[in-house]
């Protein structure tokens, strides 16, 4: 039994070290220090471990529990990240709320369903029509919006009202890849590049400017998932195919914010949305920068624990957001469970102060 509580206690170490470390992942940039940024994707796993070393040792009586105590109330701050309460899904009367605008960011997978299949393409078409026309948003942020369905979609949004629409990609009538469609006016756009979008947008003569955006993907492959099912059952390799994409990508996603998107969000004089699938989790460094200039509607008005990745693999997480600038109010959040893409929309609404 002595041996027994030597080995638990050991591994109580390295869980409580483990949840510790994740406090440096928004601090440390991943260009100088990869590990931080790979324990991130762990915290919660590591939070209800320690959690059961909690149990564990007030069930033996002994003492032992003070580290992942002291652990857990380090981190506690990243909870909210993960989970939130008291928010609501419920958006407003418009007449109560004359500069409201409701933005819905949503990664359509090319229209080709969680399982990735093109043959469900039409079918889905019509359900994210049927969407639209429940929840009417403002402002549609759509990424991987395919340019061998633009025609016949961008003609049935423009029947919707969407008649403003911009992409990274394609030409102004075929717009692809990541693309805003709007019904208020689009004053001005900005390509960043092939997947970042800058517009400008009136409401009531009010200006403000969206960004949307879509960072670099992790591409994992089924090969990489069934690696991620052998990592999870303690099977780890020497050399993995898996981590060196998911290093690759934060790294990218570093190099993304500090040369693309910080110059944009940092310098901008309008009141500022910035939303899309950013591929990166809530206790990363990334999304730790943008905190810094603007805050997540989820934070504000979520509910729940919130996870927008629908697709078979990694990252099961909440990676797709919208954050606003000061000038805005978030009023609801609301992420809606549907198999349309392998991702799910969120949709939020916002008041601009005058």
């Amino acid at each position: 039994m002595k041996i027994f509580r030597i080995i638990l206690l050991v591994i109580n170490l390295l869980l409580a070290v483990g949840l510790l470390l994740t406090t440096l992942a928004p601090v440390v940039p991943p260009s100088r220090s990869i590990l931080p940024s790979l324990l991130a994707f762990g915290y919660l796993p590591l939070l209800v471990a320690n959690v059961v070393m909690v149990v564990l040792w007030l069930l033996f009586g002994k003492w032992h529990f003070i580290w992942s105590v002291a652990a857990i109330a380090l981190r506690w701050s990243f909870v909210g990240l993960f989970v939130q309460v008291g928010g609501t899904t419920k958006v407003p009367d418009r007449d109560g709320h004359p500069q409201m605008v409701i933005v819905m960011s949503y990664n359509v997978h090319n229209f080709h369903g969680k399982d990735d299949r093109a043959s469900q393409t039409d079918t889905n078409v019509a359900a994210f029509l049927e969407l639209l026309r429940e929840y009417q948003p403002d402002i549609l942020c759509l990424m991987e919006y395919s340019p061998t369905n633009t025609v016949r979609v961008t003609d049935s949004l423009t029947m919707l009202g969407y008649n403003h629409y911009y992409g990274a990609q394609g030409s102004t009538t075929s717009p692809s890849g990541t693309v805003v469609f709007s019904k208020l006016p689009i004053t001005y756009v900005k390509r960043i590049d092939h997947n970042m979008l800058l517009t400008e947008l009136m409401h009531d003569n009010q200006c403000f400017r969206l960004c949307s955006v879509h960072m670099d993907s992790y591409a994992l492959d089924s090969t990489d998932r069934e690696e991620i099912e052998q990592m999870l059952h303690g099977e780890m390799k020497h050399e993995s195919q898996t981590l060196d994409k998911v290093k690759e990508t934060v790294r990218k996603h570093e190099s993304e914010w500090n040369e693309k998107l910080e110059p944009v969000v940092s310098e901008s004089s309008l009141p500022m949305l910035l939303a899309g699938d950013f591929n990166d989790i809530p206790s990363s460094w990334l999304y730790a920068q943008v905190s810094k200039h603007l805050n997540d509607t989820y934070r504000d008005k979520g509910i729940g624990i919130c996870r927008t990745y629908n697709g078979n693999g990694f990252p099961h997480f909440r990676i797709d957001y919208v954050f606003h600038s000061k000038e805005f109010q978030t009023l609801s959040y609301k992420r809606i469970k549907t198999d349309i893409s392998d991702h799910y929309p969120v949709i939020t609404s916002l008041e601009l102060a005058k």
